[in-house]
This record gives structure tokens, sequence and C-alpha cells, in this order.
């Protein structure tokens, strides 16, 4: 088997892939101004766009943020960088996971309806962060061309409140006109955020060329990540009755979660070189769920034959049982009649409590936790410690050592046999 490489992750493909995505948002954004008096096809469009909440635009801007955050993450742990460097990276990553949280929460609109003096401290705990790191990245040299770029995507991120004002300042007679100002807004906001992918995705490939091996937090710390996740869970679950946007924080928890696994999933095909059509389908699968648990809404529980039937826990019902038949067939440690008990109690809970809101605000989270569990785990088995031409099953008790303490290419196939 031949070494994974950069060249093995298609960095222009997939990269070229989210720009894409980003641009066809943008324009189902403008359109869904334009054709506003258009009722049912609005109603799409805003579900689709960046200009909304709780939909797919919000969901997509939120994890590209946490996508570079990961990726930012990996320059903290690329041990041929000096220390400083790592620590730049590291304070970075942890300001896009803010600005990420921020994005599908809706934090700052809340705080700034309490008054600027809250709005200030989240600005100060952001900038403190982006400085921190900043600073560090400038102190360890980095090339300019890396500083410069993250300060245009911060620069850019900074003029958002400017349309805001200019959005509230002026009445917008004109749908073509507003969904001009609306495209602006937020292909301001998108642009930002793909460079910041683009500057991270870098640090990332330098540590998949030195240690064969990328997007390491997600395994080295999938037990801090865990326990994080725990005890966030029930302080966003809570927020969720008082931030703006019902469902936003613990669906931030949610969707991050199993962005995560997806990208796990992702890893492990480039380790192995292996992106088949079985590798991509547990991509997809979890690439559905994330966004499943931001777009499909607390609130909706339309009448179904008469009874209230709360959507959230039926979309929840069919990806539990779909990751039976989906994980399963791909060598996870999920028993599919796990899977169908676990639908068959949720879908009968979106009948029995349609309208809870701490229900189906604080159970998403536990399934991601779940999920994560399970593809973290089998991440941990799938780590390739060196570059060798041989592909050897690892030993149980083997998968914890570090990287470079084995001497060829190791490699866990799921649905295997260790020896």
């Amino acid at each position: 088997m031949r070494p994974p490489s950069t060249g093995a992750i298609n960095v222009q493909l997939w990269f070229g892939g989210l720009v894409a995505v980003s641009a066809v948002l943008l324009v189902i954004t403008f359109a869904s101004y334009a054709l506003v008096d258009h009722r049912p096809l609005s109603y799409l469009l805003f579900w689709l766009g960046l200009g909304g909440e709780d939909n797919i635009g919000a969901w997509w801007s939120g994890m590209l943020l946490a996508l570079a955050a990961f990726l930012a993450f990996d320059g903290f742990f690329d041990t041929n960088k000096s220390m400083v460097e790592r620590r730049g990276w590291l304070a970075l990553g942890f300001a896009l996971l803010l600005l990420s949280f921020d994005e599908i929460a809706a934090l700052h609109e809340y705080l700034s309806g309490l008054g600027l003096k809250y709005l200030a401290v989240l600005g100060v705990v952001g900038l403190t962060l982006a400085s921190y790191g900043m600073l560090h990245l400038h102190r360890a040299r980095v090339p300019k061309r890396t500083l410069y770029s993250l300060l245009l995507a911060f620069g850019l991120l900074a003029t958002v409140p400017i349309h805001e004002v200019i959005q509230h300042a002026l009445q917008w007679h004109n749908q073509l006109v507003y969904g001009l100002r609306a495209f602006l807004e937020e292909g301001t906001e998108i642009v930002a955020m793909l460079i910041f992918v683009s500057v991270t995705r870098t640090t990332s490939a330098a540590l998949l060329r030195g240690s064969q091996d990328f997007l390491v937090a997600l395994v080295r710390s999938r037990r801090l990540i865990t326990l994080t996740a725990l005890l966030l869970w029930p302080a966003l679950t809570a927020a969720t009755f008082v931030l703006p946007q019902p469902g936003g924080p613990a669906d931030w928890l949610t969707s991050t979660l199993l962005i995560g696994c997806a990208l796990l999933a992702l890893r492990a095909g480039v380790l192995r070189d292996e992106l088949d059509s079985r590798a991509m389908s547990v991509f997809v699968f979890y690439l559905a769920a994330s966004s499943a648990a931001t777009a499909v809404k607390v609130q909706w529980h339309p009448l179904v034959l008469g009874t209230p039937v709360n959507l959230r826990g039926v979309a929840f019902a069919l990806l539990i049982l779909t990751a039976g038949t989906v994980l399963s067939a791909n060598g996870r440690p999920l028993k599919p009649s796990r899977a169908v008990l676990a639908a068959a109690a949720i879908a009968a809970s979106a009948i029995a409590w349609p309208s809870s809101q701490i229900l189906w605000c604080g159970l998403p989270p536990v399934l991601a936790l779940w999920l994560f569990g399970i593809e973290s785990r089998t991440a941990a088995q799938c780590r390739i410690a060196s570059v060798g031409i041989d592909t050897l099953h690892v030993p149980v008790g083997l998968e914890h050592l570090p990287a470079g303490s084995l001497t060829s290419t190791q490699a866990f196939r799921p649905g295997s046999h260790h020896p």
C-alpha cells in the first residue's frame, strides 16, 4: 500500500467543492429575497439559504468554521513546529469554534439585545483568543502570506456589523435591492470562512506529510471532547430556552460532534487510501445527520392523521435506523438490533411528546455523543504510525502508542480481525 499523502485528500477537489456549495447557497440567498412573494418556493429557499437561522445555510456556515478549527488544531499537534507556533494554532482553533457556536446559536444577537456591555464581553473573549493566536504565529515567523490571509478573514468578519447597521437603518422597498444587500453581507462572511479553511488546511497537510496522520485532535483528545460535551450538554440545553433561536446552542453541539464523526470517517479512508463508495457512505451519513441537527427545527410538529408529530424526532429515528445499516456494514461496533430499538423509542417519543423543547433539544446531543464514541473508538485503531510498504493489522493494545513508535505502516481495516 502506498503511504497516504496530501494528494490522497485531493485538496483541490474538496476545497473546490466547499467553494462551489458556498456559491450555490449565496445564489439561493439572493433568490429567497427576490422571490419572497412566491410563498412555497420562498420558504424552501429561506430554509436552504444563508440569510435564515436554524436552516441549511446556518449549518453550513457554522460547520465551515468548525472544520477550520479542527484543521487548526492539527497545527498544535504537529511536533515539528515550535511550541510558540503550536500555541498560536491552538488559540486560533478555539477562536474559530467560538465563531462557529455564535453562527448557529445566534449568541451575539441575544447579547446585543441585553446591552452593549454584554456584547462587549463576547467581543473581548473572541478578540483575546484571536489576538493571542495571531501574536504567537507572528512570533513563530510563520509565512507572511498566512498572517495576511488570517488578518483579511478577521477583517472581513469585522465589517459584518456595518452591514447589519445599514440593514436596520434603511427602508428596503425593493426586494431585489434587499436581496443584493443580503448577498453582500452573507458573501462577506462566507469568503472569510473559506479563507480560514484555506489557511488551516495547509497546516493539516503539513502534519499529514510529517506524521502520516491528520485531524488528530478528534482521536487523541476524544475522551476530553466527550467529557467536555457531557459538561456542556445540560448548559446548552437550558440555553435553548433563553437564546433567540430555539435549539441553537444544543444544535451546535450535536452538529459539531457529528461533523467530527464525518471527518473521522473521511480520515479513515484517506489513511487507508481507500475512499471507496462504502467509506463515503459513512461520511455522507454523518454529514446528513449533522445538517439535520440544525436544519430540522425543534418547533416543527405538524398534524399527521390528526396527531401532532415532531419532525425532528422522525428525522433522528430514521437516522439511527440508517446508522444500524451503514455503520455495521463498515465495521463499526453498532448492532442493528440496538439501532432499531433506539429508533423505535425515538419515533414513539415524537408522537407522545411532540412539542417538548427539552426533549428535542436535549436528546440529539446524547445521540451524537453515542455516535462520536463509536466513530472515535474506531478511529483510534486506524492510526498510521510511520511510512512503509506493508499493510498490517494493529494488534490489540498498540493503537494508543505514540506516532513513530511502530516500524511500518499499520492500518486497521474495519471489519477485520486482529491477529
